[in-house]
């Protein structure tokens, strides 16, 4: 596949409502969309601004300007040359998984093939959760409410602002929505390993499925502390940047799951990678998101429907945005069910793309 062009689009939307976690607070979402032409077919990807890989929009701006020169012009096959882009990109995967997954859009059209059958996949629809930031108890459960009104069937619910605080929260979520529906809870860094596990044992009679990501990320040994400790499964999400992490997390029962991010691990084809070291020793996971459009989200979705061990899917932020770019994913029955058109099957407003385009003049 020759590449012809590669353009990044900075935009920015607002969210329904300021988004608080333990690590900080927004309102607005940056992403950069990328665009890769070959043979006259446009493909688009998502690059997401975030915390986690402390990339920012300016930042993946200039690392793949920085890039072009590895990429157009030259045929490039995929999956052979991303381990040297992610060489040239070591400290913007991000970036790199825009360009990712706009490849794999591309390669998609240009074969009249879905994403999904590159990766081996059946169509099915994913059972996404919705996210429950920080927020008072009442606040959490009206959230709670009319989100499985809205017909979702599982609740991750942002905790960190203090043990008790968040017991009673998700106690009362619980109460509120019965034991039907699936609670996760996710802490984002917030606790030391003795917070952790005196936490998971006040919430066992919550019934929730997993905590997520408790202890700080580079704290390994606490967060394998907690793990063994306990008996609400731990999985590991911030601490899980690539393959080689994924492989010492597994090897060395560090936690029980994985949350693969496609931002965090250079896009589908990293996030496929950390699923075969997932498959090869059995460990389940989740797919999850930042604050992405549904670019990625539709992404994400055929990565999910790749593979049986991600069990949980966190496909949620394009739900938390004012507008969406692109159509080609629809909610329904409880569940994400993506397009079987050809690439990520999804359709860009490029109208929408220029409303919320970022001035940022010099920076592309």
């Amino acid at each position: 596949m020759k590449i012809d062009s590669l353009e990044t689009i900075p935009i920015a939307i607002d969210r329904n409502e300021v988004f608080t976690i333990s690590t900080g607070s927004s309102l607005t979402a940056e992403n950069v969309i990328v665009r890769v032409e070959s043979e006259g077919v446009v493909g688009w990807g998502n690059a997401s601004a975030n915390s986690v890989t402390e990339e920012t929009t300016e930042s993946i701006l200039k690392a793949l300007k920085n890039f072009k020169p590895e990429i157009v012009g030259k045929n490039v096959e995929i999956e052979n040359n991303w381990k040297e882009w992610n060489k040239v990109l070591p400290e913007a995967p991000s970036a790199l998984a825009g360009l990712d997954i706009a490849l794999y859009d591309a390669k998609g059209k240009l074969e009249n093939k879905s994403v999904l059958e590159f990766l081996g996949g059946k169509n099915e629809g994913i059972p996404t959760d919705r996210t429950i930031g920080h927020m008072t108890k009442s606040e959490t459960v009206e959230h709670a409410r009319e989100f499985v009104d809205k017909g979702f069937r599982a609740l991750k619910i942002k905790i960190g602002l203090g043990l008790m605080e968040d017991v009673k929260r998700v106690r009362a979520v619980r109460k509120e929505v019965g034991n039907d529906i699936d609670i996760w809870v996710d802490a984002n860094q917030a606790f030391t390993p003795e917070e952790s596990i005196t936490l998971c044992q006040k919430l066992e009679e919550t019934d929730i499925k997993f905590v997520e990501q408790p202890v700080r990320v580079n704290d390994i040994e606490g967060l394998k502390k907690v793990t063994e400790e306990t008996d609400i499964p731990i999985m590991a999400d911030e601490t899980v940047k690539d393959p080689e992490m994924a492989e010492r997390i597994c090897q060395e029962e560090i936690a029980d799951m994985i949350n693969i991010k496609l931002a965090k691990c250079g896009g589908l084809t990293g996030g496929r990678k950390i699923v075969e070291i997932m498959e090869e020793y059995d460990v389940e996971g989740m797919v999850g998101c930042m604050g992405e459009t549904s670019v990625s989200i539709a992404a994400g979705s055929h990565l999910y429907n790749s593979t049986l061990n991600l069990k949980y899917a966190d496909l949620d932020s394009h739900f938390m945005l004012s507008d969406n770019i692109a159509s080609g994913l629809e909610f329904k029955d409880g569940k994400l069910w993506i397009s079987e058109e050809p690439g990520l099957g999804m359709k860009i407003d490029t109208e929408k793309l220029d409303k919320y385009r970022m001035n940022l003049k010099g920076k592309q």
